[in-house]
């Protein structure tokens, strides 16, 4: 889509939604580049909108620097008022939806095993009840920046700090050791202390699997890694090996591959979370399909946080 007159000048009162909301999206994106995309029109029309809105306000709302667009201090007070603006918009199409049929697409983000062994799996029944639904589910070892909109909703083992998110803790998840029969030979295994002389597998340190260790070294001091991996498959099968011991969630049913679990009594509880873009919580396919996942993720892991559940 391209406009092609040239740029026109606009008392604040003749501003539209498409001029302001381009205001709205280059500072969630950080780039016009980003903005276009969100917008689906090009970087020039991006940049014309933009033009418009600064020349209305008599001020630049942006810093232009080799990083970037970056907002200035008015930029930052007509953004929050306009993130306002936003929000009550998705609650008035929520209203206005009930009723009706649930389409659109939603982007779910969350870690490789929640997303290929819980998630994906939700999928099937999510769909047969909302054929209208496009469901996008991406699986990653590293960061996604959700306030910066790379998800509608995301799954993860961490609590997202930004303020334009609401997060609920959904379930309560069970992390064992595990490890071959061949690895285990003979031995019989009392406590932690008989495992001062293993061999581990874990994780790579990135930003989403930080706390990976941590569950660790709650049962096991200074455990002896020699195999990491991003990948939770990939450590599983490399347990599955013998390479050593593996720390699984309940949900990877790792008896499944023939692995033992290891002092049964000796586990970490990790909290899951789930998180949904504030202003978009209350559009009916987000609500949707943020419930159902949550509720799956209940069902199948069992044990269940004492918070909230569901889009406030």
């Amino acid at each position: 889509m391209h406009e092609t007159m040239a740029t026109k000048s606009f008392s604040f009162e003749q501003l539209g939604w498409d001029q302001l909301r381009a205001l709205l999206e280059v500072a969630r994106g950080g780039s016009l580049e980003s903005a276009a995309r969100r917008l689906g029109v090009d970087q020039s029309t991006v940049s014309r909108r933009l033009a418009q809105v600064e020349y209305s306000a008599g001020s630049a709302l942006f810093k232009r620097d080799r990083k970037g667009l970056q907002l200035t201090p008015m930029g930052r007070d007509v953004l929050v008022r306009l993130e306002r603006m936003d929000a009550m918009l998705h609650e008035i199409q929520g209203i206005t939806a009930q009723g009706q049929s649930v389409s659109g697409r939603v982007l779910i983000a969350s870690m490789e095993g929640v997303g290929a062994l819980l998630i994906a799996r939700a999928a099937k029944a999510l769909l047969d009840r909302h054929p209208g639904l496009e469901v996008h589910l991406v699986t990653t070892s590293n960061f996604v920046d959700v306030a910066r909109r790379e998800a509608d909703i995301f799954v993860s083992f961490f609590e997202p700090p930004s303020a334009s998110l609401t997060t609920h803790g959904v379930a309560q998840v069970p992390f064992h050791l595990y490890a071959s029969p061949a690895y285990l030979g003979e031995r019989v295994i009392a406590g932690p202390e008989d495992l001062a002389d293993d061999l581990f597998i874990g994780y790579i340190d990135d930003p989403m699997y930080l706390p990976a260790a941590r569950w660790l070294e709650s049962i096991i001091e200074k455990p002896r890694i020699g195999f990491r991996a991003t990948s939770m498959f990939s450590q599983m099968f490399a347990a599955q090996e013998g390479l050593g011991i593996v720390m699984l969630p309940s949900y990877a049913n790792a008896e499944s591959l023939g692995l033992v679990k290891i002092i049964e009594d000796r586990y970490s509880e990790v909290p899951l979370f789930a998180s949904v873009q504030r202003d978009m919580q209350y559009l009916p396919h987000i609500r949707v399909v943020f419930e159902t996942i949550a509720a799956y993720l209940q069902e199948k892991i069992g044990t269940v946080s004492s918070r909230s559940a569901g889009p406030g």
